[in-house]
This record gives C-alpha cells, structure tokens and sequence, in this order.
C-alpha cells in the first residue's frame, strides 16, 4: 500500500490533482517580465487587452495586426503606460506576408519567447444556408489554422535552438466538447489549430518548447456584436480571457477550457450525440 504523501493523494482526489500538478509542471510560474512576446489580433478584443496587461507586467511586445491605424494606438497606448511594444502590419491569412513578418522579426527582433497566435475570425451561420459560400471556409482557414501554423513554423526553428520558447494557441471552448453547430467553418479551423498545438508540444516539450492551446467560453467583444442572442448570454469579459493568456504564460499548460469544456468532452466519450443536443438546447 502506498504510504506518505503518494498514499494520501490516492485517497483524497484533491490531494492527488496537487500532487499530479507539482509532478508534471516543468518547474515553478514562468515570469512574464523581459520576455519578448510576439502576440498577434492586437489591435482589439483581447488581444487588445492582453497587450497593455503584458505590457504592465514587464514584456517586450510585438504587436501584430492587419489595421494599422488601431494597431499603433495600442502601441502608442502601451508606451504611454511605461510599456514596451512595437507594432507590425500584417495580414496573417497571406502566406507570403506572414513569411515577410517572419523574416522581419527574426532580423529584427531574433528570439522570440513567447508567440501567441491569437488573431482570428468567427463565422456563425448554418451549414445549409452557406452551400454557396465555400469562400467562407476557406478565409477562415487562411487566417486562423494556416496563418497561426505558418508562422509557428517559422518561429519554431530559433526557439528549438535556444531549447526555450512557448507558443499558445487561442481556440475555442468546442475543440474539447467536439461539437459547435452553426460554427461549422470556424470549429473547424480551430479544431484544426487545436490538434497542430497538441502533437506539436508532444514533439518539442523535451526540447524545451511548449505548446498551450486556450479554448475560451463565450468571450464579450467586437466579434459576437452582430449576434444578437448573444446579448443576454453569459460571457467572459475581455479584461478575465486577457488574465487567461497571463496565466497560461506563467504556468504553460497544455490546455485550459472552461469548466463545462471539459464536461461535455466527458459526456461526448459515452454519448456524442447527448453532446450535440445539449448544446442545441443551451444555445451555444
């Protein structure tokens, strides 16, 4: 019979997540000051958000985003408030920008640390109405799979060099309960996303690289105000999914969902279509 500490966690189910936890962390909390963060979809939402707390907790920022208008005012923002950040235009569902960025930022910038490939597009709308819109599918593949793994996978060879860096992986909260209907073109390209994180941080975390995929709930921004259901339903602040990305940083999990994620993803083990229904009927 185990005895000691081991021997008290197998009795006491919270006692073994603590222990569990302290055994496959890495380490102790990564600090966010001096790194070099490269974090894309800055200029709103909570990419917006992220920037100026990243900025506050000591980050050396590259902002990425397509508008830049609103992109260098967030800039401007993070350097009033003591911050340091430099911002790069860059439409990130064009290969050959995102291979431009790369280089740019390997020459000007070199390592960097920590890449957060947060910049994305959410179509909601039902498969039978969209037969004809096939262009939907593919520029939401273009900017949040084939944009995120493009530059990831320019990013990734100085990273494996240096045998340190951490990539995170904005997704969404149906990459764990398997199912989103409505959201066939976006689930998708983020389910997509969320099994490039997964392998990949099988492959690099003995190297030193990790790989932390974020499947936020509901999340209160620009990009669900023309649905209006949406308006009433419960939601993550802006200011708590930017804390997400902080804590992710700090702790570089594998993955973090919301609670009922990963209870959807315990039900869709033994009844995937019980997870389907629940969802039509929660109305998300």
């Amino acid at each position: 019979m185990a005895t000691g500490r081991a021997g008290t966690a197998l009795l006491n189910p919270p006692a073994l997540m603590r222990t569990l936890t302290s055994l496959l962390r890495s380490g102790g909390e990564e600090s966010i000051a001096g790194k070099t963060v490269l974090l894309t979809g800055a200029s709103s939402g909570v990419g917006k958000v992220a920037a100026h707390k990243l900025g506050a907790h000591g980050a050396n920022l590259v902002l990425v985003a397509r508008g830049e208008q609103a992109l260098c005012e967030v800039r401007d923002a993070v350097r009033a408030a003591g911050g340091k950040a430099e911002a790069l235009v860059c439409d990130l569902s064009d290969g050959a920008a995102v291979d431009a960025l790369a280089e740019q930022v390997v020459a000007e910038v070199g390592k960097v640390d920590v890449l957060i490939n947060n910049a994305g597009r959410s179509i909601r709308r039902r498969a039978g109405d969209a037969t004809d819109r096939f262009h939907d599918y593919e520029r939401t593949m273009a900017l949040n799979y084939f944009g995120a793994t493009r530059l990831t996978m320019a990013l990734l060879p100085s990273m494996l060099a240096a045998r340190d860096g951490h990539i995170i992986n904005i997704a969404t909260w149906g990459v764990a309960a398997g199912s989103m209907p409505m959201f066939t073109a976006y689930h998708a390209s983020k389910a997509a996303l969320g099994a490039f994180g997964r392998s990949l941080g099988a492959e690099t975390r003995p190297h030193g690289v990790h790989v932390t995929t974020i499947g936020y709930p509901l999340v209160r921004t620009e990009m669900i105000a023309p649905t209006a259901k949406y308006e009433a339903a419960p939601a993550l602040s802006a200011e708590a999914a930017a804390d997400w990305i902080l804590t992710a940083i700090r702790t570089r999990p594998v993955e973090l969902y919301p609670r009922y994620g990963r209870l959807l993803q315990a039900i869709g083990t033994v009844s995937p279509r019980a997870v389907d229904n629940l969802i039509w009927r929660m109305g998300i």
